[in-house]
This record gives C-alpha cells, sequence and structure tokens, in this order.
C-alpha cells in the first residue's frame, strides 16, 4: 500500500542520510588521496614523500584477479516452455554487456570496492528525459543504462541497518538547469529556484576535487548553469520523487514525483569485497587496514633513505702521514702505497642507512602483503620462501581470498543481469517497431553460426522463475602458456576419452551427446571459443567414406595408429591443481639447463 510523504520531511531525512555516509565519505576521499599520491593533487613534481605506494601496488594487481572482460551470463528456469526464452534472454544480456561496455564499468566498481562500497544503477531512461549519466554519455529515452553511483553523491535511509532494508535509497545529480527545464513533468519555477552547483558548501571536500586545480572547471561552471537534484526511490511509496540537494536548498514541494518503475528490488545493486558488519549496511574497505602498514613502511623507508643520503666516507690522518693520505686518496684501485706507519691513515664511515630500519621496512611490508591478500603473488613476484611446500601453502591460501572476492563481484554482476533483464521481459521500447526483434547470434555445438531474435513472443512465464548466474571464469582471461596447455590437454585427453565413453554407452544402449559433452567441458575449462571450430569440418562426410571403405588404414606402409581398430587414447593424464602449480614454478627450468648443456656446464 502507497504511503503518503511530504518533500520537506523526505528532505530532512534525506540531510542525514548525507551525515551519516559524511564519515566514510571523508575516509574514502583520504585514502583516495593516498591512493592517486601526488600525481593529480599537486601542481609540481614531488619526490620522497611517499617513495613505495603499497595501496597501488594492491589495487593494480587485485583488480585484474577480478574482472578482465565482460562475463557470460546464463539463465536458467524450472520451467521447461521457457528454456528457449531463457537461452536467448541469457544471449541477449551477453551482448548487452558489449553495448554498455559492461567490463569498464565493473573494474571501475571493483576499484571502489576497495574503498569502500560499489553502488551500480540499473534503470530505463523514460520518455522526454535526456538525464547526463557522465562527462561524455547521454541516456536517450527507451535505452537501458548502467552506472556507477559515486559514494560522494549517495544517501540512504540514516536509521536502516541493510541496504535492501532502507526506507528509502538515492543519489546526487549534477544536470544543466536547461535540461531539467525541457524534460515532462519537473516545476519549472522550482527549477529556477535552485541554487548553482557550484556553490556547494561541500563541493572541496569530493573525491573528484583530489585531482583538480583550484578553479580549473570555473570557466565550465560560467558558460553552463548547472544544479544539484537529488533522485529518490521511496519503496513503501511505490514512487520516484526530485527534490533540491537539501544542503544547498529545501522546498515545500516536490520538484516532480512519479510512480517508480522497475525491479521489485530497487534500481541500485551494491557490492563490497568484504563481508558485511552486523548493524550497519557499509563494509569494512579493503584499503583501510592496508593504510597503517603502508604509512609505516612509507615513514621507515623514508626515513632510511635520508639516512643513505647522509652517508660519507672521510679519511682520518696523523699529521705526519699528510703524504701517505694524499697517495691513498689519488691512488687507482689495486695500487700498493709503502708507510712506515699503516695506522696512521683509517677511512671512517659516517651515518648511512641502518640496518635495523631495513629490517623493519620488510617486516612492514611482509606484514602488508599477507594483510592486502598477497597482491605479491597475485602479481607474479617472488614468494618469500624458499621451499616448495611453503610456496603451495601460500599460494592456495591466496587462491581461496581471491575466490572469494571474485564471487562476490560475480554476485555483484548477478544482480545487475537480473535488473537488465526485468526490463527486457517487462518494457516494450526495448523492441524497436518494424523489426522482427533483438538479433542474437548462436554458435551451435558443430561450430555453426545460427541467427536468432528475441522477440516479445518469446516473453513467456513469469519473471520471478527465471534464475541468473555468470558462468565461472567468464571474467577471466588465461595467459596465453595456461591456454595452450589446456588446449592440449582437451584435445589429447578429453577428445578420445569421450569417443571411449560413446563406445560403451552404445554398447549398454544409452544415449550419449558427444558434441554436447565436449562443448560442456571446453566451458567449464573456459576455452570454448579457442576449440569450438575444430566441431566444423566441411569435408567430414568424404572422410567418413573413405573410413568405412578401408577401415581407416593408408594405402602407404604407415601402420594404423588405433588401439585394436578403434578410436587412439589418450595416454598422459591430465594434470591437477597442485601438478598444475609445480609445473608452472619449473617451467623455466628446461630453458636454463638447456642452456648449460650447450656451453658445457653438464
Amino acid at each position: 500500500m502507497a504511503i503518503e510523504i511530504t518533500a520537506k520531511g523526505i528532505s530532512d531525512s534525506v540531510r542525514e542520510g548525507f551525515k551519516r555516509v559524511d564519515r566514510f565519505r571523508k575516509a574514502r576521499a583520504s585514502h583516495v588521496k593516498a591512493y592517486v599520491g601526488q600525481y593529480m593533487s599537486e601542481t609540481y613534481g614531488v619526490t620522497g614523500d611517499a617513495p613505495i605506494n603499497l595501496m597501488f601496488l594492491a589495487v593494480r594487481t587485485l583488480i585484474p584477479n577480478l574482472v578482465q572482460k565482460e562475463g557470460f551470463t546464463r539463465v536458467v528456469t524450472r520451467l521447461l516452455r521457457q528454456r528457449d526464452y531463457a537461452e536467448k534472454l541469457g544471449l541477449a544480456l551477453t551482448d548487452l554487456d558489449k553495448q554498455l561496455k559492461m567490463k569498464r564499468i565493473l573494474r571501475a566498481a571493483c576499484v571502489d570496492m576497495c574503498f569502500g562500497p560499489a553502488i551500480l544503477k540499473t534503470s530505463i531512461a523514460q520518455g522526454g528525459q535526456l538525464f547526463q549519466i557522465d562527462s561524455d554519455t547521454n541516456v536517450d529515452p527507451g535505452q537501458l543504462y548502467t552506472e556507477l553511483i559515486d559514494l560522494d553523491d549517495f544517501t540512504l535511509d540514516p536509521c536502516c541497518v541493510a541496504f535492501d532494508k532502507a526506507r528509502f535509497l538515492g543519489h546526487r545529480v549534477r544536470i544543466e538547469r536547461a535540461k531539467i527545464l525541457q524534460a515532462d513533468g519537473f516545476n519549472k519555477d522550482l527549477v529556477l529556484r535552485l541554487p548553482r552547483a557550484d556553490l556547494n558548501p561541500d563541493k572541496a571536500e569530493r573525491v573528484d576535487e583530489q585531482a583538480k586545480e583550484s578553479g580549473n572547471d570555473q570557466t565550465t561552471s560560467d558558460m553552463q548553469d548547472y544544479v544539484n537534484v537529488v533522485e529518490l526511490w521511496v519503496p513503501e511509496a511505490e514512487a520516484v520523487c526530485y527534490i533540491p540537494d537539501p544542503a544547498e536548498a529545501t522546498f515545500d514541494d516536490f520538484l516532480k514525483v512519479e510512480e517508480y518503475y522497475g525491479p521489485p528490488s530497487g534500481c541500485y545493486s551494491f557490492g563490497s569485497l568484504t563481508q558485511p558488519v552486523p548493524g550497519s549496511p557499509f563494509p569494512i574497505a579493503p584499503v583501510g587496514v592496508w593504510r597503517d602498514l603502508s604509512d609505516m613502511a612509507n615513514r621507515l623507508f623514508k626515513k632510511a633513505m635520508d639516512q643513505a643520503d647522509r652517508q660519507k666516507n672521510i679519511t682520518l690522518y696523523q699529521p705526519s702521514c699528510a703524504d701517505v693520505a694524499e697517495s691513498i686518496k689519488d691512488a687507482d684501485d689495486g695500487e700498493c702505497i709503502a708507510t712506515e706507519n699503516p695506522d696512521g691513515v683509517k677511512v671512517v664511515s659516517y651515518e648511512g642507512a641502518g640496518p635495523d630500519a631495513n629490517n623493519m621496512v620488510n617486516t612492514l611490508y611482509g606484514w602488508f602483503n599477507v594483510v592486502a591478500g598477497n597482491p605479491d603473488l597475485m602479481g607474479g613476484l617472488d614468494v618469500n620462501s624458499d621451499k616448495a611446500t611453503g610456496q603451495s601453502i601460500l599460494q592456495q591460501n591466496a587462491a581461496i581470498g581471491t575466490g572469494d572476492m571474485r564471487d562476490m563481484v560475480y554476485d555483484l554482476a548477478k544482480d545487475v543481469k537480473e535488473k537488465q533483464a526485468w526490463f527486457l521481459h517487462n518494457d516494450e521500447l526495448m523492441f524497436q517497431p518494424g523489426l522482427p526483434g533483438i538479433p542474437l547470434i548462436k554458435r551451435e555445438p558443430n561450430g555453426r553460426e545460427r541467427q536468432l531474435f528475441l522477440t516479445p513472443a518469446d516473453r513467456t512465464g513469469d519473471f520471478s522463475q527465471l534464475g541468473f548466474e555468470i558462468v565461472a571464469r567468464s571474467m577471466s582471461v588465461p595467459d596465453p602458456g595456461t591456454r595452450s596447455r589446456l588446449v592440449q590437454e582437451f584435445v589429447t585427453n578429453v577428445v578420445p576419452q569421450s569417443f571411449m565413453s560413446l563406445q560403451v554407452a552404445l554398447q549398454v544402449g544409452q544415449p550419449f551427446n558427444v558434441t554436447r559433452y565436449l562443448t560442456t567441458i571446453a566451458e567449464e575449462m573456459g576455452i570454448t571459443e579457442l576449440v569450438q571450430d575444430i566441431f566444423e569440418d566441411p569435408e567430414f562426410q568424404q572422410r567418413m567414406e573413405w573410413y568405412a571403405s578401408t577401415g581407416g588404414k593408408s594405402e602407404g606402409k604407415g601402420q594404423n595408429t588405433t588401439q585394436n581398430g578403434g578410436f587412439p587414447v589418450g595416454r598422459s593424464p591430465m594434470a591437477g591443481p597442485q601438478q598444475q602449480f609445480n609445473q608452472g614454478a619449473q617451467a623455466g627450468a628446461v630453458p636454463a639447463q638447456q642452456q648449460m648443456k650447450m656451453g658445457g656446464g653438464l
């Protein structure tokens, strides 16, 4: 049941919501400033203040381990009559990822999750509106979009303990006044009374201001009249309302109120890389845990650098040995100097980097590496262990933590996909009149591509019966060495063994789809795109006729390589996780040994 809301009352709550986020916003701004260093916040180069940016190292190595490309969306259903629709919907969502450049959005969201929560909004532009999403992206009417909401602009119910239990959620939008005046449904008189956006008292504390020089946006503000508007989603009222930023102005009426149109769970999706905090919707920011160790390491590293700069060598000599001291000063390496009193001249070293400071820096860096989730290991650097067992343990521990964070990113992407699918299922604007539907391309198990169309007639059944998931490892790109090894194992082991299984299945009368089996295995191994073309052979029929006529035997002297006249069998077992790790660790040994043999070392 809808409830009545007032502009004055909700403005007061929104103001308190901004205040609740204020502490997290300021902490995040401080962490971001340390993350970017002085490269953006200073007008001239500064060196020596932060010689080792460990926070940048952690973020740089973490993000590629989480998202490298757009994921593949699989839609499942418990209703048989929805199977075809679910398959088409999954293809449409995967194709939509490329149009919306979800790789860039998800990678930016992962960076946000290092500094706090990531907030994504998924919606569709209503008719008559043209709201700017960022500096170079506009949303046309009827266009589906997903945007990243900055924590500086986010507000929520000040009393909520979880995002999904908030009485309202919203965010600040900076937009040209002229665009709001052209939009439908806004109170034009109130829009004209809105103050300019550049007069916001919290402007200097925003994260985006950390990278700006003073006054560099004044020209733009003078040329275009920007205002701040807060867009709010109120679940209990089933409405979306627009009000001025409460920090700038408060009106007795709304700028606009309209009925909410979107997924029942709302238009916002939230993601984090840490476990939830009891009694709070905000997660622990990983960078907040890293920051202390990073600052301590930088202070000690700078101290060691200052000590090294002060280091100097001085020659002390007795007055009677002045000639000998001068000879030592001008002597070449290995030269002999005769003297009756060698103890009369002595070289003394003062200052210099102390070993205790260096040891402490190494200790802090080691602790930072552990607390930050082993960025050394994820970045391909040396592991502080001289035994294979220790390296294996570190590798397994890092895989657990990274896998957990990757699952959280996949959960965020899945929530976004579900909201996008809701609009594809319910909104007629997704289908352009005069076209057969949304064009899709499906690759068959035999390698051929088939043209499909997602049409309004395909939308069968209840949307709640559909389930969404991101295919495992579909956002990752294996390195070339790993891909080559996987393809070799697939061709050497999986393919021959699948045909042996087919023979057994035929003998007992059990249906066995070899093509579907091989495609499933390739998907699980993450090499579908590399091996799917091997199932396409234009000369297959001719080969089968030749095999039937000759029994697979060549007319030459070569012998049949099949076992007992059957199919070839792979002889090398597939490497397990531990064996794969050992193979990677020993990969460089073979070239080194070959070089030693060529040089006569062995």
